[in-house]
Protein backbone atom coordinates (compact mmCIF):
# COMPACT_ATOMS: atom_id res chain seq x y z
CA UNK A 1 0.00 0.00 0.00
CA UNK A 2 1.30 3.76 -0.88
CA UNK A 3 2.51 5.75 2.08
CA UNK A 4 1.26 8.39 -0.28
CA UNK A 5 -1.71 9.40 1.25
CA UNK A 6 -2.69 13.07 0.18
CA UNK A 7 -1.34 14.80 -2.91
CA UNK A 8 -1.37 18.77 -3.62
CA UNK A 9 -1.86 19.24 -7.58
CA UNK A 10 -1.27 22.74 -9.21
CA UNK A 11 -0.37 23.78 -12.38
CA UNK A 12 2.38 27.30 -13.10
CA UNK A 13 3.78 29.26 -15.18
CA UNK A 14 5.87 32.05 -13.64
CA UNK A 15 5.61 31.69 -10.21
CA UNK A 16 8.39 32.57 -8.80
CA UNK A 17 6.91 35.62 -6.51
CA UNK A 18 4.56 32.94 -4.90
CA UNK A 19 5.77 29.50 -5.19
CA UNK A 20 7.24 29.22 -2.29
CA UNK A 21 5.01 30.82 0.34
CA UNK A 22 2.47 27.83 -1.13
CA UNK A 23 4.99 24.80 -0.98
CA UNK A 24 6.02 26.14 2.53
CA UNK A 25 2.10 26.13 3.60
CA UNK A 26 1.36 22.95 2.46
CA UNK A 27 4.83 21.28 3.26
CA UNK A 28 3.89 19.69 6.74
CA UNK A 29 0.24 18.86 5.53
CA UNK A 30 0.61 17.05 2.28
CA UNK A 31 2.71 13.67 0.49
CA UNK A 32 3.68 14.89 -2.63
CA UNK A 33 3.48 17.71 -4.47
CA UNK A 34 3.14 17.54 -7.74
CA UNK A 35 3.45 20.51 -10.12
CA UNK A 36 2.47 20.77 -14.02
CA UNK A 37 4.84 23.99 -15.53
CA UNK A 38 3.14 25.27 -18.74
CA UNK A 39 6.43 27.41 -19.90
CA UNK A 40 8.04 29.15 -17.15
CA UNK A 41 10.98 30.72 -17.85
CA UNK A 42 11.67 32.01 -14.46
CA UNK A 43 13.19 30.46 -11.07
CA UNK A 44 9.34 28.74 -10.77
CA UNK A 45 10.46 25.03 -11.40
CA UNK A 46 14.41 25.55 -9.22
CA UNK A 47 11.79 26.93 -6.83
CA UNK A 48 9.85 23.63 -6.75
CA UNK A 49 12.57 20.91 -6.93
CA UNK A 50 13.96 22.96 -3.81
CA UNK A 51 11.01 22.28 -1.83
CA UNK A 52 10.74 18.30 -3.43
CA UNK A 53 7.90 18.90 -5.58
CA UNK A 54 7.20 16.46 -8.66
CA UNK A 55 7.34 19.11 -11.47
CA UNK A 56 6.36 17.99 -14.76
CA UNK A 57 6.30 19.93 -18.34
CA UNK A 58 3.43 20.92 -20.41
CA UNK A 59 3.00 23.10 -23.38
CA UNK A 60 0.29 25.43 -22.43
CA UNK A 61 -2.67 25.05 -25.34
CA UNK A 62 -4.74 27.63 -24.18
CA UNK A 63 -6.78 25.35 -22.51
CA UNK A 64 -6.88 25.07 -18.08
CA UNK A 65 -8.94 22.29 -17.42
CA UNK A 66 -6.47 19.89 -19.61
CA UNK A 67 -3.23 21.23 -17.84
CA UNK A 68 -4.79 20.93 -14.40
CA UNK A 69 -6.15 17.20 -15.51
CA UNK A 70 -2.72 16.39 -16.48
CA UNK A 71 -1.44 17.44 -13.30
CA UNK A 72 -4.17 15.08 -11.41
CA UNK A 73 -2.75 12.50 -13.73
CA UNK A 74 0.04 12.43 -12.20
CA UNK A 75 -0.83 12.33 -8.51
CA UNK A 76 -0.39 9.17 -6.64
CA UNK A 77 -1.93 9.51 -3.37
CA UNK A 78 -5.76 8.68 -2.16
CA UNK A 79 -6.94 12.29 -1.95
CA UNK A 80 -5.99 15.74 -3.60
CA UNK A 81 -5.37 19.04 -2.55
CA UNK A 82 -6.10 21.47 -5.54
CA UNK A 83 -4.30 24.62 -4.89
CA UNK A 84 -2.52 27.56 -7.04
CA UNK A 85 1.26 28.97 -6.31
CA UNK A 86 -0.31 32.03 -5.18
CA UNK A 87 -2.65 30.78 -2.63
CA UNK A 88 -1.25 29.94 0.84
CA UNK A 89 -3.03 27.37 2.83
CA UNK A 90 -3.65 28.39 6.83
CA UNK A 91 -1.62 26.21 9.84
CA UNK A 92 -3.60 22.96 9.89
CA UNK A 93 -2.67 19.74 12.54
CA UNK A 94 -1.60 17.08 10.35
CA UNK A 95 -3.57 14.44 12.37
CA UNK A 96 -6.70 16.65 11.70
CA UNK A 97 -5.94 16.44 8.14
CA UNK A 98 -5.59 12.24 8.54
CA UNK A 99 -8.56 11.83 10.27
CA UNK A 100 -10.54 13.44 8.13
CA UNK A 101 -9.30 11.66 4.92
CA UNK A 102 -9.41 7.89 6.73
CA UNK A 103 -13.54 8.66 6.80
CA UNK A 104 -15.13 6.18 3.49
CA UNK A 105 -18.22 7.71 3.39
CA UNK A 106 -16.59 11.12 2.21
CA UNK A 107 -15.49 11.98 -1.75
CA UNK A 108 -14.38 15.38 -1.22
CA UNK A 109 -14.57 18.35 1.28
CA UNK A 110 -14.79 22.00 1.03
CA UNK A 111 -12.56 24.51 2.38
CA UNK A 112 -12.92 28.32 3.44
CA UNK A 113 -11.33 30.15 0.77
CA UNK A 114 -10.58 33.88 0.54
CA UNK A 115 -10.48 35.16 -2.79
CA UNK A 116 -9.15 38.51 -2.03
CA UNK A 117 -7.19 40.26 0.78
CA UNK A 118 -10.09 41.66 3.13
CA UNK A 119 -12.38 39.44 2.11
CA UNK A 120 -14.76 37.28 3.74
CA UNK A 121 -15.08 33.90 2.48
CA UNK A 122 -16.21 30.72 0.93
CA UNK A 123 -16.70 26.97 0.57
CA UNK A 124 -14.73 25.56 -2.30
CA UNK A 125 -14.05 21.99 -3.48
CA UNK A 126 -10.63 21.80 -2.90
CA UNK A 127 -9.89 18.22 -1.28
CA UNK A 128 -11.53 14.95 -3.53
CA UNK A 129 -10.74 11.67 -4.01
CA UNK A 130 -8.09 10.29 -6.58
CA UNK A 131 -10.26 8.85 -8.66
CA UNK A 132 -10.25 8.92 -12.70
CA UNK A 133 -13.57 10.14 -12.98
CA UNK A 134 -13.17 13.36 -11.11
CA UNK A 135 -11.61 15.82 -13.83
CA UNK A 136 -11.78 19.21 -14.43
CA UNK A 137 -14.10 20.94 -17.14
CA UNK A 138 -13.76 24.11 -19.06
CA UNK A 139 -10.81 26.55 -21.05
CA UNK A 140 -11.18 29.11 -18.83
CA UNK A 141 -12.76 29.46 -14.66
CA UNK A 142 -12.62 25.47 -15.14
CA UNK A 143 -15.01 23.18 -12.61
CA UNK A 144 -14.82 20.06 -11.13
CA UNK A 145 -18.05 20.55 -9.72
CA UNK A 146 -20.40 18.08 -12.03
CA UNK A 147 -17.61 15.53 -11.69
CA UNK A 148 -17.13 15.48 -7.94
CA UNK A 149 -21.17 15.31 -7.67
CA UNK A 150 -21.61 12.27 -10.03
CA UNK A 151 -19.59 10.23 -8.45
CA UNK A 152 -20.79 10.99 -4.90
CA UNK A 153 -24.46 10.10 -6.51
CA UNK A 154 -23.36 7.07 -8.35
CA UNK A 155 -21.00 5.62 -5.35
CA UNK A 156 -23.30 7.23 -2.35
CA UNK A 157 -20.49 8.80 -0.66
CA UNK A 158 -21.16 12.34 0.75
CA UNK A 159 -19.22 15.86 0.51
CA UNK A 160 -18.30 17.55 3.44
CA UNK A 161 -16.92 20.82 4.95
CA UNK A 162 -13.87 20.65 6.76
CA UNK A 163 -11.77 23.62 8.46
CA UNK A 164 -9.05 24.02 6.30
CA UNK A 165 -8.53 27.49 4.69
CA UNK A 166 -6.81 29.21 1.84
CA UNK A 167 -5.78 32.45 1.22
CA UNK A 168 -5.75 33.88 -2.37
CA UNK A 169 -3.17 36.42 -2.96
CA UNK A 170 -3.02 36.37 -6.92
CA UNK A 171 -5.17 39.59 -6.98
CA UNK A 172 -2.66 42.03 -5.51
CA UNK A 173 -1.20 44.26 -7.89
CA UNK A 174 -1.59 44.73 -11.95
CA UNK A 175 -4.22 42.41 -13.25
CA UNK A 176 -3.58 43.50 -16.95
CA UNK A 177 -1.83 40.52 -18.42
CA UNK A 178 -4.57 38.38 -16.64
CA UNK A 179 -7.13 40.32 -18.07
CA UNK A 180 -5.30 40.17 -21.75
CA UNK A 181 -5.18 36.68 -21.60
CA UNK A 182 -8.55 35.97 -19.80
CA UNK A 183 -10.92 37.28 -22.63
CA UNK A 184 -10.44 35.44 -25.58
CA UNK A 185 -10.43 32.34 -23.64
CA UNK A 186 -13.94 33.63 -21.92
CA UNK A 187 -14.99 33.99 -25.28
CA UNK A 188 -14.42 30.87 -26.35
CA UNK A 189 -15.75 29.21 -23.14
CA UNK A 190 -18.98 30.98 -23.51
CA UNK A 191 -19.46 29.50 -27.03
CA UNK A 192 -19.02 26.26 -25.48
CA UNK A 193 -21.29 27.12 -22.16
CA UNK A 194 -23.19 29.90 -22.90
CA UNK A 195 -25.46 29.65 -20.38
CA UNK A 196 -23.14 29.97 -17.45
CA UNK A 197 -24.02 33.70 -15.95
CA UNK A 198 -20.03 33.85 -14.29
CA UNK A 199 -18.66 33.14 -17.24
CA UNK A 200 -20.29 36.61 -18.52
CA UNK A 201 -19.92 38.26 -15.33
CA UNK A 202 -16.17 37.65 -15.31
CA UNK A 203 -15.62 38.36 -19.46
CA UNK A 204 -16.83 42.17 -18.02
CA UNK A 205 -14.83 42.11 -15.37
CA UNK A 206 -11.92 41.69 -17.33
CA UNK A 207 -13.34 44.14 -20.59
CA UNK A 208 -13.90 46.85 -17.38
CA UNK A 209 -10.02 45.98 -16.52
CA UNK A 210 -9.06 46.79 -20.03
CA UNK A 211 -10.46 49.85 -20.46
CA UNK A 212 -13.71 48.99 -22.00
CA UNK A 213 -16.35 50.01 -19.78
CA UNK A 214 -19.02 49.49 -22.96
CA UNK A 215 -18.36 46.00 -23.56
CA UNK A 216 -18.43 45.55 -19.81
CA UNK A 217 -22.13 46.75 -19.66
CA UNK A 218 -23.18 44.69 -22.67
CA UNK A 219 -20.87 41.58 -21.42
CA UNK A 220 -22.56 41.89 -17.86
CA UNK A 221 -26.25 42.75 -19.31
CA UNK A 222 -25.99 39.58 -21.33
CA UNK A 223 -25.45 37.60 -17.46
CA UNK A 224 -27.97 39.58 -16.04
CA UNK A 225 -30.67 38.17 -19.56
CA UNK A 226 -29.78 34.78 -18.74
CA UNK A 227 -30.25 35.48 -14.61
CA UNK A 228 -33.95 36.31 -15.80
CA UNK A 229 -34.16 32.92 -17.70
CA UNK A 230 -32.83 30.97 -14.47
CA UNK A 231 -35.64 28.91 -12.50
CA UNK A 232 -33.26 28.88 -9.52
CA UNK A 233 -31.10 31.75 -8.58
CA UNK A 234 -27.34 31.24 -7.17
CA UNK A 235 -26.01 33.50 -5.09
CA UNK A 236 -22.93 34.42 -7.75
CA UNK A 237 -26.14 35.60 -9.86
CA UNK A 238 -26.07 38.90 -8.23
CA UNK A 239 -22.55 39.63 -8.99
CA UNK A 240 -23.51 41.07 -12.74
CA UNK A 241 -25.88 43.50 -11.07
CA UNK A 242 -23.82 44.54 -8.55
CA UNK A 243 -21.15 45.58 -11.26
CA UNK A 244 -23.11 46.89 -13.81
CA UNK A 245 -24.92 49.29 -11.11
CA UNK A 246 -21.48 50.82 -10.43
CA UNK A 247 -20.60 51.46 -13.66
CA UNK A 248 -23.83 52.82 -14.16
CA UNK A 249 -23.65 54.86 -11.08
CA UNK A 250 -19.73 56.10 -11.84
CA UNK A 251 -21.29 57.31 -15.21
CA UNK A 252 -23.92 59.44 -13.67
CA UNK A 253 -26.86 57.16 -14.92
CA UNK A 254 -29.54 55.62 -13.74
CA UNK A 255 -29.56 52.26 -12.27
CA UNK A 256 -32.80 51.93 -9.90
CA UNK A 257 -34.89 49.44 -11.78
CA UNK A 258 -31.88 47.12 -11.54
CA UNK A 259 -31.21 48.20 -7.83
CA UNK A 260 -34.75 47.17 -7.50
CA UNK A 261 -34.90 44.42 -9.23
CA UNK A 262 -31.39 43.02 -7.41
CA UNK A 263 -32.81 43.38 -4.44
CA UNK A 264 -36.22 41.44 -5.20
CA UNK A 265 -33.67 38.58 -6.18
CA UNK A 266 -31.30 39.01 -3.87
CA UNK A 267 -32.94 40.06 -0.60
CA UNK A 268 -29.95 38.54 1.74
CA UNK A 269 -26.99 39.77 -0.22
CA UNK A 270 -24.74 42.09 2.06
CA UNK A 271 -23.29 43.75 -0.96
CA UNK A 272 -26.82 44.71 -2.46
CA UNK A 273 -28.04 45.72 1.05
CA UNK A 274 -25.42 48.16 1.26
CA UNK A 275 -25.86 49.59 -2.41
CA UNK A 276 -29.05 50.40 -1.36
CA UNK A 277 -27.96 52.13 2.16
CA UNK A 278 -25.67 54.01 -0.03
CA UNK A 279 -28.18 54.95 -2.22
CA UNK A 280 -30.83 55.74 0.27
CA UNK A 281 -27.87 57.96 1.78
CA UNK A 282 -27.33 60.33 -0.99
CA UNK A 283 -30.50 60.53 -2.15
CA UNK A 284 -31.06 62.43 1.41
CA UNK A 285 -33.01 59.28 2.95
CA UNK A 286 -31.31 59.11 6.25
CA UNK A 287 -33.66 57.65 7.93
CA UNK A 288 -34.60 54.86 5.97
CA UNK A 289 -30.77 54.35 5.58
CA UNK A 290 -29.92 54.36 9.16
CA UNK A 291 -31.48 50.48 10.01
CA UNK A 292 -29.46 49.25 6.85
CA UNK A 293 -26.24 50.59 7.62
CA UNK A 294 -26.95 49.21 11.75
CA UNK A 295 -27.89 45.90 10.49
CA UNK A 296 -24.27 45.20 8.59
CA UNK A 297 -22.75 46.86 10.98
CA UNK A 298 -23.41 44.53 13.77
CA UNK A 299 -22.33 41.58 11.70
CA UNK A 300 -18.67 39.91 12.57
CA UNK A 301 -17.27 39.50 8.80
CA UNK A 302 -15.02 36.48 10.36
CA UNK A 303 -18.73 34.91 10.68
CA UNK A 304 -19.96 35.27 7.49
CA UNK A 305 -19.99 31.69 5.09
CA UNK A 306 -20.82 32.93 2.02
CA UNK A 307 -22.24 30.44 -1.16
CA UNK A 308 -19.98 31.00 -3.73
CA UNK A 309 -19.52 34.46 -2.74
CA UNK A 310 -17.16 36.95 -0.59
CA UNK A 311 -17.89 40.50 0.14
CA UNK A 312 -15.11 43.08 1.19
CA UNK A 313 -15.57 42.87 4.54
CA UNK A 314 -14.92 46.72 5.19
CA UNK A 315 -18.54 46.68 4.82
CA UNK A 316 -19.33 45.38 7.76
CA UNK A 317 -17.12 47.71 9.66
CA UNK A 318 -15.48 51.00 8.26
CA UNK A 319 -17.86 51.87 4.98
CA UNK A 320 -20.97 51.41 7.49
CA UNK A 321 -19.55 53.06 10.11
CA UNK A 322 -18.54 56.24 8.05
CA UNK A 323 -22.05 56.28 6.41
CA UNK A 324 -23.67 56.09 10.01
CA UNK A 325 -21.57 58.65 11.32
CA UNK A 326 -22.81 61.00 8.08
CA UNK A 327 -26.54 59.95 8.01
CA UNK A 328 -26.65 60.80 12.37
CA UNK A 329 -25.30 64.66 11.63
CA UNK A 330 -27.71 65.55 8.81
CA UNK A 331 -30.23 64.40 11.26
CA UNK A 332 -28.56 66.42 13.83
CA UNK A 333 -27.85 63.43 16.45
CA UNK A 334 -24.26 64.45 17.14
CA UNK A 335 -23.19 61.95 19.69
CA UNK A 336 -24.28 59.13 17.66
CA UNK A 337 -22.40 60.75 14.85
CA UNK A 338 -19.15 61.58 16.88
CA UNK A 339 -19.19 57.70 17.87
CA UNK A 340 -19.30 56.34 14.43
CA UNK A 341 -16.86 58.92 13.61
CA UNK A 342 -14.27 57.34 15.82
CA UNK A 343 -15.49 54.16 15.03
CA UNK A 344 -14.45 54.63 11.12
CA UNK A 345 -10.64 56.04 12.96
CA UNK A 346 -10.39 53.10 14.13
CA UNK A 347 -10.34 51.13 11.25
CA UNK A 348 -8.33 53.78 9.56
CA UNK A 349 -6.56 55.71 11.78
CA UNK A 350 -5.02 57.75 8.36
CA UNK A 351 -7.82 58.90 6.79
CA UNK A 352 -7.67 62.95 6.78
CA UNK A 353 -11.61 63.37 5.94
CA UNK A 354 -12.66 60.84 8.95
CA UNK A 355 -10.38 62.97 11.41
CA UNK A 356 -11.20 66.48 10.22
CA UNK A 357 -15.27 64.96 10.79
CA UNK A 358 -14.45 63.54 13.53
CA UNK A 359 -13.03 66.92 14.83
CA UNK A 360 -16.08 68.78 13.75
CA UNK A 361 -18.62 66.94 15.14
CA UNK A 362 -16.84 66.61 18.43
CA UNK A 363 -16.41 70.60 18.63
CA UNK A 364 -19.61 71.00 18.26
CA UNK A 365 -20.97 68.80 21.34
CA UNK A 366 -18.51 70.65 22.89
CA UNK A 367 -20.60 73.74 22.53
CA UNK A 368 -23.86 72.12 23.49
Amino acid sequence: MSDIIFSASMIVRNEEKFLAGCLQSIKDVVDEVVIVDTGSDDRTKEIALEYGAKVFDFPWNGDFASARNEALNNCRGEWILYIDADEKLRPIDKSYVSEILSDNGKVAYTVMFHPILGYTAYREYRIFRNDPRIRFEGVIHESIFRAIHEVAREDRLEIEECDLTIDHLGYEGDLLHKHKRNVSLLRDQIENDPGRVYLRWQLGVALKGLGDPAGAEQAWRDAIYLVRKKKTLSPDYSLPYYDIIKLLNESERNYSELLEESLKLFPENYLIKWTYAMTLMHDHQFEDALPLFEYLSSIDPRSVDGEFLAYNARIFDELSYEPLATCYFKLGRLQESEKYYALALQHNPKNQEYMAKHKLVSALLNKL
